[in-house]
């Protein structure tokens, strides 16, 4: 079975910034290459209203493939984020619904997740990471999502639904996706507190500890934009951003772009 993966798309400000359509390249690779399952792991563009109509788009145009999807934090980005959670849920590939079974042997089991400052440096307290305030710069999730508890609580209850649905299907082989990270092996430390501070809104060290505790076979996640794939603690590891133009990209060309970064493993 062929599986591709791709996260952090951001459709819309990559097609203001480069002046083409992004879904359209991205259904160009998908006709060419007719993979059976593909995930995406967050970040489809801003607000869930757009990014439900995209994820519909794809799967109307692609109905044998199956189309799914973990939100990331744009995706949520509304004066309610647990109102923009349910209106994700709409879309039937939403991991948030539940596990899916590839096959009698795989599942895949996700949710967007969020994070509680576990990849927090030290010398900041929980009250200025929930300010997500450093000089004059404010991590945006700080003004444009809106949860009814705290990060921490949201994060805790993302965990206690993925252990729910991981303890179900113990034994099985499991793909588990997230768009936040899940281990600091991930993080980027920079040894500048104007970076370093803002690791604390990348994912929850609880995530990866989930996975371990499980025996996940691969881990798939996003939210940072640098790519990995590879082995770490026995779990392969796949982070696969399309991430921001000009900056994050190899190419110029939004159609070079996708068709070398979508990431194609088979099981």
């Amino acid at each position: 079975m062929k599986i591709a993966v791709l996260s952090d798309i951001h459709a819309g400000l990559n097609r203001k910034n480069t002046g083409m359509d992004i879904i359209s390249q991205l259904s160009k690779w998908i006709a060419a290459n007719s993979p059976e399952v593909f995930i995406i792991s967050g970040d489809m563009t801003a607000g869930p209203a757009k990014s439900l109509n995209l994820l519909n788009q794809l799967q109307e145009e692609f109905p044998k493939m199956k189309l799914l999807f973990v939100h990331g934090n744009h995706d949520i980005y509304h004066e309610d984020s647990k109102s923009a959670y349910d209106i994700l849920l709409e879309f039937p590939g939403n991991l948030g619904n539940g596990p899916v079974e590839l096959n009698d042997s795989w599942v895949v089991i996700g949710d967007g997740g969020w994070y509680d400052y576990t990849f927090g440096i030290e010398g900041y307290t929980e009250e200025q990471f929930s300010i997500g305030t450093f000089n004059d710069f404010t991590w945006p999730d700080k003004m444009n999502a809106h949860w009814p508890a705290s990060d921490q609580i949201e994060t805790k209850q993302h965990l206690e639904k993925l252990e729910n649905w991981l303890e179900a299907y113990k034994g099985k082989n499991i793909i588990m996706v997230t768009h936040v990270v899940p281990f600091s092996r991930y993080i980027q430390i920079k040894n500048d507190p104007g970076w370093d501070f803002f690791n604390a809104m990348m994912g929850s060290k609880h995530f990866g500890e989930l996975a371990e505790e499980y025996h996940v076979k691969k881990y798939i996640f996003g939210h940072i934009h640098t790519r990995y794939h590879e082995q770490y603690n026995g779990i392969e590891i796949i982070c696969n951003p399309l991430g921001y133009y000009p900056h994050e990209w190899n190419s110029k060309d939004a159609e070079e772009e996708i068709f070398s970064t979508i990431k194609v493993i088979e099981i």
